[in-house]
């Protein structure tokens, strides 16, 4: 019985941790029919991904912790994945991450991308 009430409030816990993850704010919205360059991905980024990467990429946050979301400043990271796998990644969600492939217009997703660029230490 213990365990079936700490298994159920522990799917709770990541189905709570995930949905707060996989909305899409206003600000994606409102831009969905944008070009690349006139897209604020910083407030796409700050909407959809912040949660659990945090304001710094770094994923030092709760949701962050809880999912093991990718460390988005990490040199390592950064120097070994490529543009294209930083949108394949946002459209299809890797492990724990949601997808953004039908949330957010192909601009926001390449924008997105390069925003992520900006958390790279060594730039």
């Amino acid at each position: 019985m213990k365990n079936k009430i700490i298994t159920g409030l522990f799917s709770m816990a990541l189905a709570l941790a995930l949905a707060g993850c996989s909305s899409t704010g206003p600000t994606a919205k409102r831009q969905m029919n944008e070009s690349k360059d006139k897209v604020d991905a910083k407030a796409i980024f700050a909407e959809s991904c912040v949660t659990c990467h945090g304001p710094d990429g770094r994923a030092k946050t709760w949701h962050g912790r809880l999912v093991r979301a990718q460390n988005l400043a990490d040199t390592k990271w950064q120097a070994t994945s490529s543009d294209s796998e930083i949108v394949h990644a946002i459209k299809t969600g890797p492990g724990a991450m949601p997808a953004f492939e039908k949330k957010l217009s192909e601009a926001e997703i390449e924008a997105l991308a390069g925003y992520v660029r900006n958390f790279n230490p060594g730039s």
